[in-house]
C-alpha cells in the first residue's frame, strides 16, 4: 500500500512538475497580434509579435492600434492629393513660380528620393505625372462625367507638355534648415501615390520600433516591410499573387527578415476600352498608359519607400529597360510577363519560390 501511495504521489508531482512546465513554455511562446485599419485610400493590417520575454498586454495593443492609426493619418494628410488641404494639395494649388515652397521634413524626404529615381530612370518615374492621372480618369477627376475616358492626342499632348521632374529642385530654405521645392514650370501638379503608401509603411514602422516593439510586419494597400521573426521564429513569408483580375492566385512565395516588399501591376486598377485593357500605369514620356509585356513586378529593399517607387519605375520601363537598370543598380526584382496566355518570370537576384501546382496562364 505504501509503494503504491507513494508511487501516486510521484506521478502527482510529475504531473504537477509537467503542467507547470507546459504552462511556462505556453506563457513564453510568441503570439500573433493583428492590428488593422483604413488610411490613405486603402486597406492596412500589421502583425505583431508578442511573447514571454516581451509581452503585449491589453493596454499597450490599444496603444498601439493608435500610434499606427496616428501615423499613416499624418502621412495621409501630408502627401493625399484627393484631400483639399494637404501638403501636397497646397503645393499644387500655387499660382506663380515665383516662390519656393518650403517643405516639411517628411515631404523633402520623400520628394528627395522620387528625383533620385527620376534621375536614374531618365524620366520613366516622375510625380509630376499629376495632370495625366488626371486626364486618363485615374485619379480625383475619375467620377467626372463631362470627361472622355480615353482623351484624345491633343489632351494627352497639352497635359504632357504641364509635367516633367525637371521642372523640380530641392534648394535650402533661406530662413531655417528646411528645404524649399522650386518650380521652373507653370501647370505642374505633383502626384505621390507611387511612393507614398510606402513611405506610409515607413513611418508606422518607426512607430513600432520607438515603441520597443522588434518582431512584426507592416502592409499598407500591399506594400510590405518586416522586423526580425514571425510567431514562429522564422522569416515572414509573403505571397506573390499571378497578376489576373480578380484571382487571388499565388505566383509564389518569398521570405523576408528586416526588408520591404513592394508589387505594382496592371491587373487590379485598369479600365476596358472594347477588348483592350487600359493599364493605371501611365508612361510619363509618351502620356499613355504602359502597353508591354510585363503585367507584374516585385522588388526587394530596405525600406518601403524606395521598394514602392522602384517598381512603378520598372513597370514603366517594361522588361527590357527595366532588366538593364536593374542589374546596374542590383536592384532584387522579379518580372512576371505575359507571354501570349502564358505568365513567365524573370528574377535577378530575388528570393522565390514558386508555386508548384499553378498553371500560369492568364
Amino acid at each position: 500500500m505504501k509503494i503504491r501511495i507513494c508511487l501516486l504521489i510521484f506521478f502527482l508531482l510529475l504531473t504537477g512538475i509537467l503542467i507547470l512546465v507546459g504552462g511556462t513554455c505556453s506563457a513564453l511562446a510568441p503570439k500573433l497580434l493583428r492590428f488593422e485599419g483604413e488610411s490613405m485610400g486603402t486597406t492596412w493590417h500589421v502583425s505583431v509579435i508578442s511573447d514571454g520575454k516581451n509581452p503585449i498586454s491589453e493596454e499597450k495593443a490599444q496603444a498601439i492600434q493608435t500610434v499606427l492609426e496616428d501615423a499613416l493619418k499624418a502621412v495621409d494628410f501630408r502627401m493625399s492629393t484627393w484631400k483639399e488641404f494637404t501638403e501636397l494639395s497646397r503645393i499644387n494649388a500655387q499660382e506663380t513660380i515665383e516662390e519656393d515652397f518650403e517643405l516639411s521634413p517628411e515631404m523633402a524626404l520623400v520628394m528627395k528620393k522620387a528625383l533620385e529615381i527620376s534621375q536614374k530612370t531618365s524620366g520613366a518615374y516622375d510625380v509630376t505625372i499629376g495632370p495625366l492621372v488626371d486626364l486618363w480618369k485615374f485619379g480625383p477627376t475619375r467620377d467626372n462625367p463631362e470627361m472622355p475616358a480615353i482623351p484624345n492626342e491633343e489632351a494627352i499632348a497639352k497635359a504632357k507638355s504641364q509635367t516633367g521632374f525637371q521642372a523640380l529642385e530641392l534648394i535650402p530654405s533661406q530662413n531655417s534648415n528646411s528645404v524649399c521645392l522650386s518650380r521652373k514650370k507653370m501647370g505642374l501638379k505633383i502626384d505621390l501615390s507611387s511612393i507614398a503608401k510606402g513611405y506610409g509603411v515607413d513611418c508606422a514602422v518607426e512607430a513600432l520600433e520607438n515603441m520597443g516593439i522588434k518582431n512584426f510586419m507592416v502592409e499598407v494597400g500591399g506594400e510590405v516591410r518586416t522586423s526580425g521573426t514571425n510567431h514562429l521564429k522564422k522569416p515572414w513569408r509573403l505571397g506573390i499573387e499571378l497578376p489576373i483580375p480578380n484571382s487571388n492566385l499565388l505566383f509564389g512565395t518569398t521570405e523576408l527578415s528586416g526588408q520591404s516588399l513592394a508589387t505594382s501591376g496592371d491587373y487590379r486598377n485598369f479600365k476596358m476600352e472594347g477588348d483592350k485593357r487600359r493599364s493605371h500605369i501611365i508612361d510619363p514620356r509618351t502620356g499613355k498608359p504602359v502597353e508591354h509585356s510585363l503585367v507584374s513586378v516585385s522588388v526587394i529593399a530596405a525600406d518601403c519607400m524606395t521598394a514602392d517607387a522602384w517598381a512603378t519605375a520598372f513597370m514603366v520601363l517594361g522588361p527590357e529597360e527595366g532588366k538593364k537598370i536593374a542589374e546596374m543598380e542590383k536592384i532584387p526584382v522579379l518580372f512576371l510577363i505575359q507571354e501570349g496566355q502564358e505568365i513567365k518570370s524573370l528574377s535577378m537576384g530575388f528570393p522565390i519560390t514558386k508555386n508548384p501546382y499553378l498553371k500560369n496562364e492568364r
